[in-house]
């Protein structure tokens, strides 16, 4: 059961972004001279904590988020939560609360890259083909790519409008646009070819998440994972580790054409019985050819092995190059999370694509249990994403409070208490609705009744 590391994971990784983005708030405040009452990990009733000074060190019963209390700085959403009202007292700038309320989020950003950077100087381990040119070599029959009339060999170029360069990019984009009708270049016969793809959510997994499958394969060399006891791969003498170059004397790119590839070799096995289909495999750097009789498994002829993804490249960095691949992964991390908030304010995304808690745990967990640079990695993902969303001008985050503090600027004067809090509590329920659809999609994507 991973569920006791996940929730551990979960609670650690929540606690330090948190603490880090209520630190921002707490230090510029305390640098600025204004009072801070309370520092909470959490909020609601106060379970244990400490008092150094003036101010009050807890952790709170709602494991939610946290909480600076700053004297003076106007409503916040420890007084929302609380049900109570803020002094009225506005000490300090105008510029001054503005700096604060940036704090919170401009930590988590710094974080973002510095954690990152810390992933890429230790080392990740990404799939080759992440960066290489999207050339494809195999396209799913029926799949959205063969009707969009995507072709092997095609160089894909474009995507909405924008260029593409590597698989990765290709993966992103078509796998955020699920549903979506995407606009495609390629490349073919020296010709750029304009074409429409629209990808749709396949397997259980992507519809969980509401993933675009497109049926778009890069070159990807199959190994031998696993052979089922008693399979007609066992009976050949198929083995862990080959690779699997050919089936039937045809070239196979990746795992989908090898399964396509014994459907075609198989075609009339129904009519006129099962007979051994050549496999070409790579072993200890000798070509052999094996020969497999597969077997009806109810519509589908199989031969009984599991594929598992061997070609990887891992990438060490010095500083100043992991600090660039650091603003690179980041720069990419941005554009995905505007794509899903675009679509959604467009009522044309889904809030499957949005992470609960259930799903951070699970993800928090996973990374952790793969090794620091994985868990570091996940940080400032989700380092970036909390400052992100903090300055969406929403009352309650950070970035309503300070549209609010802007618009006061504007018209030089400060609103009444009374307003704010009004303003606030609406961003409130509008946040607690937010909340309970996307725990309700994650209880849904990740609970078995």
């Amino acid at each position: 059961m991973n569920i006791p590391t996940n929730v551990l994971a979960l609670v650690f990784v929540l606690s330090f972004l948190i603490v880090f983005h209520e630190g921002g708030h707490f230090a510029v405040a305390k640098f600025f001279k204004f009072r801070v009452e309370i520092f909470s990990l959490g909020f609601g009733k106060r379970l244990f904590g400490w008092k150094r000074k003036e101010t009050d060190y807890r952790v709170s019963l709602i494991p939610l988020g946290g909480y600076v209390k700053v004297v003076g700085l106007g409503p916040d959403e420890s007084d929302i939560v609380a049900g109570e009202h803020a002094a009225p007292a506005q000490p300090g700038t105008r510029l001054q609360r503005l700096l604060i309320l940036f704090a919170g989020p401009g930590v988590n950003l710094v974080l973002a890259v510095l954690l990152t950077m810390g992933a890429f100087m230790i080392g990740i381990e990404l799939p080759r083909y992440f960066e290489e040119r999207p050339v494809v070599t195999f396209v799913d029959p029926g799949s959205p790519a063969e009707s969009a009339g995507v072709k092997p060999n095609d160089l894909i170029t474009s995507l909405f409008g924008k260029p593409v360069t590597t698989w990765r990019e290709v993966e992103l984009q078509t796998g955020l646009g699920s549903r979506q009708k995407i606009p495609v270049e390629v490349l073919r016969g020296g010709q750029t070819v304009k074409l429409t793809l629209q990808p749709e959510p396949k397997t259980e997994e992507q519809k969980k998440y509401d993933v675009g499958f497109t049926g778009l394969h890069a070159a990807v060399p199959v190994y031998v994972g696993s052979v089922l006891a008693g399979s007609p791969s066992a009976k050949a003498g198929l083995k862990v580790d080959d690779r699997i170059v050919s089936v039937g004397g045809h070239e196979v790119s990746c795992f989908s054409a090898v399964v396509w590839r014994i459907a075609q070799e198989a075609q009339d096995f129904k009519e006129k019985g099962a007979r051994p289909i050549d496999i070409g495999v790579e072993r200890e750097g000798a070509r052999l050819t094996i020969p497999v009789t597969p077997r009806a498994e109810g519509a589908a002829w199989r031969i009984g092995f599991g594929a598992k993804f061997r070609d990887t490249v891992r990438r060490s960095l010095p500083v100043g190059a992991a600090f660039e691949a650091s603003v690179r992964e980041l720069r990419d991390q941005v554009r995905a999370t505007g794509t899903i908030l675009g679509r959604l304010f467009a009522f044309k995304g889904s809030f499957r694509q949005l992470s609960g808690p259930i799903d951070i745990a699970k993800f928090s967990g996973e990374a952790a249990r793969a090794g620091v640079a994985p868990l570091l990695s996940l940080m400032g993902v989700l380092s970036l994403q909390l400052g992100l969303l903090n300055l969406l001008p929403i009352p309650l985050l950070d970035g309503g409070q300070i549209f609010v503090t802007l618009l006061e600027a504007a018209a030089r004067r400060d609103f009444s208490i009374t307003v704010k809090e009004r303003l606030l509590q609406a961003g409130f329920a509008f946040l607690v609705l937010v909340m309970v659809t996307v725990l309700y999609f994650d209880v849904i994507k990740n609970v078995t009744f």
